[in-house]
């Protein structure tokens, strides 16, 4: 027969996400339990990559030494590939160490990374359940009882509070009927680790490939010419253009090593593994009765770059306030976590809808060209012009979004670069040359070759999509004039500024 425990709150899930949260409720003086399938450390599929918001929290929960960020490489610099092109390669410019952040990232392997903050929330006072599957969950009077597996050992734990940081195979998101299956905002990666390398300190790299839009690759070095390598692409491609993961990935090692100077004499140092995530242009509704969702599970990745390790982190700081306010009133009913749906939407969506957008605008394979051409002359600017990659830039892994400040700087590059363009033409045909086919003419044949590929591909597909674009933009609501991002100061300071 199985052992019962009854506590104030399951958290089922140890990584990031649901070690903030196990954190963040012991704090609280609040008899937590975190049931964690895995035991640590274990390897995971990710870039590795905290951002300097991510760090920030890391900070904020005690975590710097145990992780001896002092001794890591801390990753200031960016070189950006389009194919054999490198439009970009300087500093980052967002990363300016405003609002208490680092002005650079770090690379933390997420076998070091989840092993330190799961024990750092059971060092809080949080009881952790390691080697522990989850089995299933149900609702019976108000409780969450959680059946689960250790060993031979079943156990049973009850509590009026479950919280989902399970992932994208959440096994608590199923039982709430919530499990996101939208593939338009499903992200499946590959990566490995890179051994024998020569990088220039501190300096990322992220490439672009024609034939594998929309997606990106990247290399995130560390310390000893070691670097973790990986692409991302949208689910929905693969399965529309019978694209393979593996492949690609094969293939972009093999660019690499003939692109980058520091990666000729790179090697394969780690088994290959893939993975995926939900982004949150297919987040829904995160409350039920008795809960919340949270980090991956509840869709907090960001819908460009496919990163969540910290927003999950900064769902589930958000979400621990509902989770003590639904406790202290003793009430569990849908309505009462409500109130992290608010809390989330008011954070995250100011910037994410922004980004949603420009995701679903990059969906349409069939306008490889067009995209190809006009991200990579973004690029280009902010190699010149500074105040166009810290502005633009954020839409590529930045915090301070800012919707109408970017719309108006992408704008204006677009009619600046077909009025010269026109203009060119214009001279041209004066001149007696005839017609000229000049970038700004060939960037508009690009269009229309794409257009006309995707209405002749796939018509209801492409209509669709003109419709997933309307939809997006009629979302961005005020937001639009937003001139700083709710997460610029943090999941702490809007918590207590809500308060």
């Amino acid at each position: 027969m199985a052992r019962t425990q009854r506590i104030d709150a399951i958290v089922v899930g140890g990584g990031p996400a649901g070690s903030a949260m196990g954190w963040s409720l012991a704090k609280r003086g609040i008899n937590v339990a975190i049931v964690e399938r895995a035991v640590f450390p274990r390897e995971k599929v990710c870039g590795d990559f905290v951002e300097p918001a991510g760090l920030r929290i890391i900070e904020t929960m005690g975590c710097t030494q145990a992780l001896d960020l002092g001794k890591r490489l801390p990753i200031t610099r960016n070189r950006v590939y389009y194919e054999a092109r490198l439009p970009y390669h300087g500093e980052i410019p967002y990363y300016d160490g405003a609002h208490g952040m680092p002005p650079h990232g770090y690379i933390i392997p997420r076998d070091q990374l989840d092993t330190v903050l799961l024990q750092n929330a059971e060092d809080a006072g949080a009881t952790v359940f390691r080697g522990t599957s989850a089995k299933a969950l149900e609702r019976e009077g108000g409780a969450n009882i959680l059946t689960a597996k250790q060993g031979k050992e079943e156990l049973r734990i009850e509590a009026p509070v479950v919280v989902g940081a399970d992932g994208v195979q959440s096994m608590v998101a199923k039982a709430k009927d919530l499990r996101r299956t939208d593939r338009r905002h499903i992200g499946a990666s590959q990566r490995v680790y890179l051994d024998n390398l020569d990088i220039e300190e501190g300096e990322a790299t992220i490439w672009f490939d024609e034939d594998q839009i929309p997606g990106y690759g990247w290399m995130f070095p560390m310390n000893g010419g070691r670097a973790n390598m990986g692409i991302g692409l949208l689910t929905e491609t693969c399965d529309r253009f019978d694209m393979s993961v593996q492949q690609c990935f094969r293939d972009a090692v093999e660019r690499l090593r003939f692109r980058h100077p520091g990666c000729r004499n790179a090697r394969v140092a780690s088994k290959p593994l893939g993975g995926a995530v939900h982004m949150y242009g297919g987040v829904t509704r995160n409350h039920f009765a008795g809960g919340i969702l949270v980090g991956d599970a509840g869709s907090f990745v960001d819908p460009m770059t496919g990163e969540g390790i910290t927003q999950g982190m900064e769902s589930s700081i958000l979400g621990a306030r509902s989770v003590a306010a639904a406790l202290e009133a003793g009430q569990f009913g849908q309505d009462q976590f409500a109130s992290f749906e608010h809390d989330f939407r008011a954070y995250f969506d100011p910037a994410m809808r922004y980004l949603v957008l420009l995701a679903q605008l990059l969906r349409n394979r069939h306008f490889h060209e067009s995209v190809f051409t006009a991200t990579r002359k973004g690029f280009e600017k902010a190699q010149v012009e500074s105040s166009f990659g810290e502005i633009s830039g954020t839409s590529f892994g930045g915090l301070n979004v800012q919707p109408l400040a970017m719309t108006g700087q992408l704008l204006w590059s677009l009619a600046d670069h077909f009025l010269r363009g026109g203009a060119a033409a214009l001279t041209d045909a004066l001149r007696g040359r005839g017609f000229t086919a000049n970038g700004a003419v060939e960037d508009l044949l690009a269009w229309q070759r794409g257009w006309r590929a995707s209405t002749a591909d796939d018509l209801p597909w492409h209509m669709s999509w003109l419709g997933d674009i309307a939809k997006a933009a009629g979302e961005l609501g005020p937001s639009f004039l937003m001139d700083e991002n709710p997460r610029l100061r943090g999941p702490f300071a809007f918590v207590e500024g809500t308060s």
